[in-house]
């Protein structure tokens, strides 16, 4: 009797089993954003240094709209001002929400960039204020750093372009610090730099208050609306992206099921005349007694049989029986040409091991694995090498290849039904999947550009009673 190992999968879960892609690129992509992130905080901390001239100019502009009495001028220099103010703290800010969206992305904590932020910003702005002797609003009120942090967060943790996210950043800076120059907003902690105290003292003596409200909170009011309005727009495009392809996804997979079903009775329909050969067969070999004739109607008989089987195997493929490892190897050898046995493709002695498996529905996958191997390996020194062990009673299945490798985006689609590079139906690694999923199994790549691949199977292993010879 043969028992089946290591199986604990029930029925509710069963078709949602394990599946992990493991790609060495994401790593890459990850240091990419830190990277970047840490690359925005260097241009914060010497931007100051760099803008500090300009603001210093705006008094001159000042001084001249007291002259003149001119609110406009008045006006122009606080636009000005606003906009230098958000473009020399923008970048710490930006920098520290990238560094923490890599630092969380690789321990997979969202929230890390939530409180990472909260300790970096201040932090950071504390640095400059003491070497540059700026103020900062993020330095004078702990309420307002953990008020834009927060806001922030929750505006770009969803948006995964990084362009956008500055842009939506950005926007909602330069309306907060339009309430800065705002007099209203005085009294709660709002324009403490010397500039904009200084406007404030000539809006007061122009008698020009009441414009610098209406206008800092309007122009405010307009852009963090904007800033809002980007992000609900952009995530409602993400999120009807996603239903696309949802319903590209269903649409594949009808489409799959419709003709697996057409299949499937076609075959059926081919057993008739198989029982008509198979019946033949033996009528002949009952007439004749040359010997080699009936050598031969042994060989179709053979023959017959396994289409038979392999029929049997494709209607139904929920059936797992157990099979040695080796019969499954010395099929792929069968399917697999000479001159790819020799040349390019190296298949281990597999060990004398049992797997519950549909022989031809699991061969398949494989084969399937190894010809996507050899389209990916170029030139003479291109090769498929097929390993077969026993781990923690799995049948584990090793195919390496040496050639292009996959990148992170393919890789993010690799499995999906319909997905082709372009020199195949995009039928054939869904397919894989589905078949390990069938097995019980589990699926994992590891894949390296211009290095390789390798796609490792691992399916619950079998045994055989000691009184049994055979698993068949």
């Amino acid at each position: 009797m043969v028992r089946l190992k290591n199986i604990q999968v029930s029925d509710t879960v069963k078709g949602f089993l394990q599946y992990r892609v493991i790609d060495s690129e994401k790593d890459v992509s990850r240091h990419r954003k830190m990277l970047l992130g840490l690359s925005f905080i260097v241009v914060g901390l010497i931007l100051p240094k760099a803008i500090q001239p300009q603001i210093d100019l705006l008094l001159g502009d000042l001084h001249l709209s007291i002259i003149m009495s001119d609110t406009g001028l008045l006006l122009l220099a606080t636009t000005k001002l606003v906009f230098f103010n958000t473009l020399r703290h923008s970048p710490v800010i930006i920098g520290t929400f990238l560094f923490g969206e890599g630092l969380a992305s690789k321990f997979r904590l969202n929230r890390l960039v939530f409180f990472l932020s909260l300790v970096l910003i201040p932090l950071i702005f504390r640095v400059i204020s003491s070497i540059y002797d700026i103020q900062f609003l993020f330095t004078r009120s702990s309420l307002i750093t953990v008020f834009v942090v927060l806001v922030l967060y929750f505006l770009t943790f969803r948006i995964r372009t990084i362009a956008i996210k500055v842009i939506i950043i950005f926007l909602f800076l330069f309306g907060l610090d339009w309430l800065d120059v705002v007099p209203l907003l005085s009294r709660f902690g709002f324009g403490g730099g010397d500039v904009t105290s200084t406007i404030r003292v000539v809006s007061g003596f122009l008698n020009a208050d009441y414009v610098m409200n209406y206008v800092g909170l309007t122009i405010s009011l307009m852009l963090i609306t904007n800033a809002l309005i980007l992000t609900r727009v952009v995530v409602d495009y993400y999120n009807k992206m996603s239903l696309v392809e949802k319903l590209r996804r269903i649409e594949m997979e009808a489409l799959r099921s419709r003709s697996f079903q057409e299949v499937k009775h076609l075959v059926h329909d081919l057993k008739t005349p198989l029982v008509t050969i198979q019946g033949l067969n033996e009528v002949i070999g009952l007439k004749v007694d040359d010997p080699q004739i009936r050598s031969y109607t042994e060989r179709i008989s053979n023959s017959v049989e396994k289409v038979s089987s392999m029929i049997t195997q494709i209607l139904y493929e929920g059936t797992l029986r157990p099979i040695y490892v080796q019969e499954i190897m010395d099929f792929l050898k069968i399917h697999l040409s000479l001159e790819e046995l020799h040349s390019r493709v190296r298949i281990d002695p597999p060990p004398d091991a049992i797997v519950y498996a549909n022989k031809h529905l699991l061969a398949r996958a494989l084969i399937n694995i190894i010809n996507n191997g050899l389209q990916a390996t170029d030139g003479p020194d291109g090769h498929v090498h097929v390993r077969v062990s026993e781990e923690d009673g799995d049948i584990v299945f090793n195919i390496s290849d040496n050639g292009r490798g996959i990148s992170r985006d393919v890789l993010d689609r690799i499995w999906e039904l319909g997905y082709s590079n372009g020199k195949s139906t995009g039928l054939g690694l869904n397919f894989v999947k589905k078949v390990v999923n069938d097995h019980h199994g589990d699926i994992h790549i590891i894949s390296q550009v211009q290095v390789g691949t390798t796609v490792r199977i691992s399916l619950p292993g079998g045994e055989v009673d000691n009184e049994e010879n055979s698993c068949s």
